[in-house]
């Protein structure tokens, strides 16, 4: 389910959903900015060997998920 999510997103390669998730950070508050671009970017030096394409796949969708799931927690902390 999650890869229909990325496809329709339109991420398709890694490289890609590094792009993405660079971009949706620029939508967070200044210091949870710098702290997931910050982590994002170790994440991917971190599995840029991974030989696996299925575990690629399995770390993009999870890398995707927990995206939204902060984009969903630091807007509802905003709102209050």
């Amino acid at each position: 389910m999650a890869s229909t999510v990325l496809k329709n997103a339109g991420i398709h390669s890694p490289k890609q959903l590094y792009k993405f998730l660079l971009r949706e950070c620029n939508k967070l508050p200044k210091g949870a900015n710098e702290f997931y671009k910050h982590s994002i970017k170790q994440s991917f030096k971190q599995h840029t060997i991974e030989p696996d394409p299925e575990r690629v796949k399995m770390i993009m969708e999870k890398a995707f998920s927990d995206a939204k799931w902060i984009l969903q927690k630091v807007f509802l902390m905003h709102r209050s």
